[in-house]
């Protein structure tokens, strides 16, 4: 693995915006996931922060986890568009970065038994192509075609995937989850970084209700109604593509609906 293919899988935006400030250096070697992603805890969870791994393990046979794990990179590549057309160019960037070590990397085997081309580069391409200045017209196509390609990828999701819509309602509550999490980290601080997480957890939670929610309402209406309350609390908490002045949203509603949503898709 090239030099630059390495400090992807472990930092590639702290690499990329240095190299635009002028220092080449390197990011430290840190592990692609967290121990218990590398040991297939947790699976589907969203961690502390909302950001945990994901059970690279059971993602060729489970198609929650393995779409779950496409949904948190989706996530990233929609936060990313949103936060170039505010402005946030380097903090763009790093989200078009951070999945190639956190998801991209880890899933190779899984992608290639299920006949899944490799993908990280075009993330790379588009990391570097907004470091260097790209307007969000073409971040926006930038990030049309990554989500192009992750749609593809769903398509080679195993036992039957997103035919059936208990799947797609699980993966929605891993993302509900994961940005329920991601608040409390946020508001522990001041950083622009965490908030752009869970908002991009809410975007992909509201484009994956907007795809398969009508499956879901005639399979289960009840899932239904949760799915659009969370997503409602969800979207209380991320109002705007960038960090309002103060996070006041209530806290316990959220966790309360990302939790009731959870058991409503557990398996």
């Amino acid at each position: 693995m090239s030099n630059f293919k390495r400090w992807t899988a472990v930092g590639l935006g702290a690499a990329l915006i240095a190299g635009c400030s002028g220092e080449a250096e390197p990011p430290a070697e840190a592990p692609a996931t967290t121990p218990a992603a590398a040991s297939g805890e947790g699976a589907g969870e969203g961690g502390e922060s909302g950001e945990g791994g994901v059970n690279v393990a059971a993602a060729a046979t489970d198609p929650v986890v393995y779409l779950s794990a496409l949904a948190l990179v989706e996530a990233h590549v929609r936060a990313a568009a949103e936060a170039a057309g505010a402005g946030e160019r380097q903090a763009a960037a790093e989200m078009f970065a951070h999945p190639v070590g956190e998801v991209l990397v880890d899933m190779q085997p899984t992608f290639q038994q299920l006949g899944v081309d490799p993908f990280e580069d075009p993330f790379i391409a588009a990391s570097t192509a907004t470091a260097q200045g790209a307007g969000p017209a073409e971040v926006r196509r930038l990030a049309d075609g990554l989500l192009a390609m992750l749609e593809s990828a769903e398509a080679r999701a195993p036992a039957g995937g997103l035919r059936n819509p208990d799947v797609a309602a699980a993966v929605i509550a891993d993302l509900v989850d994961r940005g329920a999490l991601q608040y409390a980290t946020a508001k522990g601080s001041d950083a622009y970084e965490p908030y752009l997480d869970g908002y991009g957890f809410l975007l992909t939670a509201r484009a994956w209700r907007d795809r398969h929610g009508a499956e879901i309402a005639r399979a289960t209406p009840e899932t239904a109604r949760k799915i659009d309350e969370a997503i409602a609390a969800l979207a209380a908490a991320y109002p705007t593509p960038t960090r309002p002045a103060a996070l006041n949203a209530d806290e316990g509603v959220l966790l309360a609906a990302a939790s009731q949503l959870k058991l409503a898709t557990s398996r």
